[in-house]
């Protein structure tokens, strides 16, 4: 098939291929969800928090308060994990990481501190008790679970977390403790997996003899050999789960959805070959992999500013892939060397990606402010200021201020 034919096929499956409700509820938030799969969080609040960014993207206008509930209530759409990077997703999605919780859990519960082995694991499960009487963030937690080790570890350059934070961060990432919610300030709010979500698969990894259940490994540190994992079971889950996102890809696309080794990826696909699930393609020459109920529309009319984090353009390769857009975050560029802006936002319009848009909320100001960057041959300035004012109506901010041409934000 052609490029321009998977393209149309991808945004299909990113749900850009149902025009958007009058009045979104829940039912609406709730279908997106469960099309993406995954929705990244970041702490970067440029216009809003990047994981409400994704439903507006589909939906319009949609009440904030309303998503929150859904993640943050029981019984819970999505929670917190490191999904792709820190991203909700289903308890289902977290399940199947199963065995990469395991490993987590001999790395981070066996070897995290050499120097302060013993003591870091004993205030691990001081922690997991004091969960018992209530949830609580690093800080909170440091208060309630006192101990002697050096409070911060100063070898890392740049991330000097307490003692505290790398132990709770060490209990989410092998899923002893779960993330319950975010603070305004967007601290996790750690507390025990059975207050947040269904009961998981004891993260504990059992492989038979010389299993150390204090160190949660071999005696030594060393780590059983990857066959015994079965991490080719959870790779098949969680590309089964990737397969109605992605809609077409190569290795590549599957692996990075959840962030997958290409390894167990590839032999993933084959398996979903063998079941009927995937089915090869080549997309101009292109090795590629079809879900099998990806629908290839004639035409995706579809109008949004995507977020950078969206989970139609996180994977840089695949955009260039299928829509020739080179595509940078200029977060994480030093600002005399950027070319577009600060907070970049691609424009989907008319099945195309045929602008970069700057955006910034200045909320004290009422004020959103962007700066429109067309690509080669595109001429949509009003349909990006017509988006830019229902993003602004959203945010609830007055005013919309569009830069002269060239200018960043």
């Amino acid at each position: 098939m052609s490029t321009e034919a998977a393209k149309r096929i991808a945004l299909a499956a990113s749900g850009f291929d149902r025009p958007r409700p009058a009045n979104p509820d829940a039912r609406h938030l709730r279908r997106v969800f469960d099309r993406l799969g995954v929705v990244q969080i970041d702490s970067v609040q440029a216009v809003t928090r990047s994981h409400y960014l994704p439903f507006f993207s589909r939906l319009g206008p949609y009440p904030r308060t309303r998503l929150d509930s859904l993640f943050h209530t029981a019984p819970r759409m999505g929670v917190e994990y490191w999904a792709h990077e820190a991203a909700y997703a289903a308890p289902e999605t977290v399940a199947a990481f199963h065995r990469r919780r395991g490993e987590w859990f001999v790395h981070d519960y066996g070897q995290r501190d050499p120097q302060h082995g013993a003591e870091f694991r004993a205030l691990m499960e001081a922690l997991v008790a004091e969960l018992a009487h209530g949830p609580g963030t690093a800080r909170r937690l440091a208060d309630r679970v006192p101990h002697s080790l050096p409070e911060r570890d100063r070898g890392h350059w740049g991330w000097n977390p307490t003692r505290t934070r790398s132990a709770l961060e060490a209990l989410f990432r092998s899923g002893r403790v779960a993330c319950a919610g975010r603070t305004p300030q967007f601290e996790r709010v750690f507390a025990l997996p059975a207050d947040v979500h269904p009961a998981l698969p004891d993260p504990k990894p059992t492989w038979g003899p010389g299993h150390d259940p204090e160190m949660g490994a071999r005696p030594g540190g060393a780590r059983p050999p990857r066959g015994v994992t079965g991490l080719e079971d959870d790779a098949i889950a969680l590309v089964r789960t990737a397969g109605p996102a992605v809609g077409i890809g190569t290795v590549d696309c599957y692996a990075d959805h959840f962030r997958l080794p290409q390894a167990s990826t590839r032999r993933a696909i084959e398996h979903l070959v063998g079941t009927g699930e995937l089915r090869e393609v080549s997309v101009d020459g292109v090795r590629a992999w079809r879900w099998h109920e990806a629908r290839a529309p004639r035409a995706v009319p579809a109008t949004a500013l995507l977020a950078p984090f969206d989970p139609l353009v996180f994977n840089r390769k695949r955009i260039s892939w299928l829509f020739g857009f080179d595509y940078r975050i200029e977060i994480y560029t030093p600002e005399p060397q950027r070319r577009y802006g600060y907070y970049v936002m691609p424009f989907l319009h008319d099945g195309a990606l045929r602008a970069r848009v700057a955006v910034r909320a200045r909320r004290e100001e009422g004020v959103l402010l962007a700066a429109i960057h067309m690509e080669p041959g595109e001429d949509c300035t009003d349909e990006v200021q017509r988006e830019l004012r229902e993003l602004a109506e959203w945010l609830e901010l007055p005013t919309v201020e569009v830069l002269p041409p060239g200018r960043i934000c």
